[in-house]
Parts: structure tokens; sequence; C-alpha cells
């Protein structure tokens, strides 16, 4: 590569079809991950034949594993050496058990009882563990692309765009995927809408493991102890508040998500609705997402993710005391609501200064590491949300199939949307110990690392 194709960051800059591509592995992961946030709890009780309450305890324990699964895959993936980079040959490898289990895990098996319920423990464990063989990867590959903040921007963007457009497709079309595959048998309508849903999938992950070229390499010499990678990890407090502050988004957006169809079907009760009012925070995401790098860039990320959090606590708390059956109040709700993924690139962002701040202190880059660990907060957040939304509504008597009372009707609406609204405006609480927004710092930072990076090399030339 010539020096003069590099970029100020010493990297080569990217074009409209990396950025493309990119964001296009994140469409390829809601065709499997949202197909489970928004319908595997119902798939689960009104289908498969599961209690709340073992719902809640399956998805409990299926994060708990992943919260030693991810670590360990980020360890991993920062001692994988190959020609072909750290990240990208276990999205390739990845995604085919990803469609595996997809499959399996929204198919009810020809028996009952026990075996049933292991069943699915299997299968969903599987399935967790084959998103994270490639999703953890898939999400630290802007930490290698570029150097240049405005392209991480960028990438970033790009995944939240092909992330909202994807959960639309989904949620525009899959209960009518279902009716049409299954003629009346929801079990098979399931089955093969997941089916189909995962092979389509497929390509896009391999076209990113192919075209998402890592520029920012670390050779094993430079790499320290994982124990000690560990500690460097906790040290880290910007990292830290990072995660933390994807931790209770996700918690808020994708528990929400879990038990939002109750609250449509139940509360709400427009049937001919439900679809148009899952995709709508989504939609007004999309057409908002492409002016987030501009936004990020004139405020800041810690400044704009402060804003989302505030602006999503407030719509679902309005959503939680308003007319549940007043339709134009809830389509009002939810375009508020969707102003808030304006921010939807910060976390990652944000994680991604980190990194490289702790690279410039200590001279170790742990981003396999860093970003397990904030997939295992996602999936941690997305569990305990779900359990503890479904344990809500399961304490105020709703059962699948059961009468929906006045009562059930109001912790299904606590569980939809108080409980994630006040979540939201406690993620505000590490955002505020978040420092790294300082004018100049990071620019100062990434200095330091080209100018230390052309000095490896140019001592290596010399040998």
């Amino acid at each position: 590569m010539s020096n003069t194709n590099l970029n100020q960051y010493g990297t080569k800059p990217l074009t409209f079809a990396n950025y493309f591509v990119y964001g296009l592995g994140n469409f390829a992961s809601q065709l499997s991950w949202t197909m489970v946030g928004t319908y595997l709890s119902i798939f689960y009780t009104d289908v498969f034949g599961l209690g709340v309450g073992a719902v809640a305890m399956l998805m409990l324990v299926a994060k708990i594993w992943d919260g030693i699964n991810d670590p360990m895959m980020g360890t991993l993936m920062e001692r994988t050496h190959t020609k072909w980079g750290r990240f990208r040959p276990y999205i390739f490898v990845g995604a085919p058990f990803l469609v595996i289990f997809t499959i399996l895990t929204f198919t009810v098996p020809g028996f009952e009882g026990t075996a049933k319920l292991v069943y699915a423990y299997v299968t969903y464990i599987g399935l967790g563990m084959a998103y994270t063989m490639t999703n953890v990867p898939y999400l630290a590959l802007p930490t290698v692309m570029t150097r240049d903040p405005k392209e991480v921007n960028r990438l970033n963007a790009a995944q939240m765009m092909g992330m909202t457009v994807g959960q639309i497709i989904l949620n525009l079309f899959v209960l009518n995927l279902v009716l049409w595959i299954g003629k009346g048998d929801q079990a098979a309508g399931y089955q093969g809408a997941a089916a189909l849903l995962a092979f389509i999938a497929l390509p896009m992950f391999w076209a990113v493991a192919v075209l998402s070229k890592e520029q920012i390499t670390v050779k094993k010499e430079d790499q320290g102890k994982v124990s000690e990678g560990l500690k460097l990890v906790f040290r880290n407090k910007n990292l830290l508040c990072a995660m933390m502050y994807s931790f209770f988004n996700m918690f808020g957006i994708l528990g929400r998500i879990s038990v939002a169809v109750f609250f449509y079907m139940h509360c709400v009760g427009n049937f001919a609705l439900i679809s148009v009012f899952m995709m709508m925070q989504m939609a007004v995401g999309t057409i908002i997402m492409p002016f987030s790098p501009k936004f990020l860039e004139k405020f800041g990320r810690r400044k704009t993710a402060i804003i989302s959090m505030v602006i999503q606590g407030v719509a679902l708390v309005l959503l939680y005391f308003g007319p549940s059956t007043n339709i134009p109040f809830n389509f009002l709700c939810m375009v508020l609501y969707g102003a808030g993924y304006i921010a939807g690139p910060c976390g990652s962002c944000m994680m991604i200064d980190a990194i490289d701040d702790f690279d410039d202190k200590y001279g170790y880059r742990n981003d396999g590491m860093a970003f397990s660990f904030q997939g295992t907060a996602t999936k941690i957040a997305t569990a305990v949300a779900n359990s503890a939304f479904l344990l809500v509504m399961g304490a105020f008597g709703y059962v699948g199939g059961g009468e929906i009372t006045e009562h059930v009707q109001t912790g299904i609406n606590m569980a939809a949307n108080l409980l994630p609204g006040i979540v939201f405006f406690i993620g505000i609480i590490p955002l505020m110990l978040y420092d790294l927004d300082k004018p100049g710092y990071m620019d100062a930072v990434r200095e330091r690392l080209v100018a230390r990076d052309k000095a490896k090399k140019e001592a290596e030339g010399m040998e």
C-alpha cells in the first residue's frame, strides 16, 4: 500500500462500498436476532408451550453462560493472527452455525416434558454462542478498519442503519410470513420463516467477512498476558462507562421490544396496526440515522447519547400514563421515541475512543476483549430485561391464552413502557462520568498512535 494512498491517520480512506457492506452485516444479524428478540418470548409461551416463569429462567441462564462465553471469544479473537486478520475469519465460520441454530430454536420438537425444556435450553444457548462467534468480531471490525474518527462514526451509523432497516422489515413481514408459510400451523410457520430469513442472511455475513479489510494489525509479540489484559479492562474507567451506557440502552430498547407485542395486542388492541407500531420507532430511526455522523461531530458523542436517553425515557413514560387505545397518541409517542435513535453509533464510537486512549496509555490494544464484554453486556441486558419484564407481567396475572383483565393490562403496560423508560434515565449516570469528549483530546491521542506506528515500521525497515 503506497503512503500516498493513506490519510492523516495512517489508514487507507474507506469508500461508500465499505460502509454499505459493513451496514449489511447488521441487517443480516437482525434477520436472526430481531426474530429472536421480538418473537421468541411469544413463540415459547404461545406455540412451544412453556410457562412464563420457565421462559424467564431459560433466558436468564442462557445469558449467564454468555457472560462467560463472550469474553472467551474476545480473548480468542485477540490471539488470532491470520492473513485475513483477527476478526473476519470468525464471521465467515460462525455464520453457518447461526443459520442452523436459528432454525432449531424456532422448531417445536416431537416430545414433551423435561426433554422438551432441555431441547429449548440446548438450542437457545447454541444460538447465543453462534451469535457471539459472528457478532462480537463484527462489532469490533471498525477498531481495525480505520483510525479516522469520522469514518468510525460513519461505519457505526451504517451498522445502525442496517439494524433499523432489518428490524423494520422483520416487524412488517414476519407475522404475515408465519401465517403464509404455516397456513394455520403456527409451529410450521415460525420454523419456515426462521429458516428463510437465516438463509438470506448467510451470504451477507460472508460479504462482510470478505470485503471489510482489517488495516490496523497487532503482532503477537506486542500482546500481553490475558490476565493483564483483563485487569486493564477494569482499570479503564471510560471503557466501563461506555459499556454501562450500552448496557442500559440495550436493556431499555431490546427489553421493550421483547414484550411490546403483548402491549399492542392486549392494551392497544388494534391488531391491524401491530406491525406498524412495532416498526414505527425504527422507521423514524432509519430516516434520521444518515444525519447521525454530523450530529455527533457537532454535539459530541456523550452529549448526543444523553439527549437520546432523555428523549426515549420521556416518550415511554408518556406512553405509560397516556390513553393506550388512542392511536394518534401512540404514533406520536413512537415518533418521539424513534428520534432517540440519533445516538445509535454513540456506544460503539465511545468504546473505540476508550480503546485508542487505552492503547496510547498502556501500549495494549484489547479491542476484541472490549467488544466481547460489550456483547456480554448487551446479551445480559436483553435477558435480564426480558426475564424481569415477563416476570412483572406474570406477577400481574398474565398467562398465555388466559383472560386479559384490567389488572393484567396494567402489568403489561408497566413492563413495556414504564420500566424501560426508567432504565433510560438510569443510563445517563455512566455518561456523566465519561470524560474523553474534551475538545482536542482524542485528536492528540490518535496523532501519538499514528506517530508510534510509523516509528515501528521505520524501525522494522532498518532491521
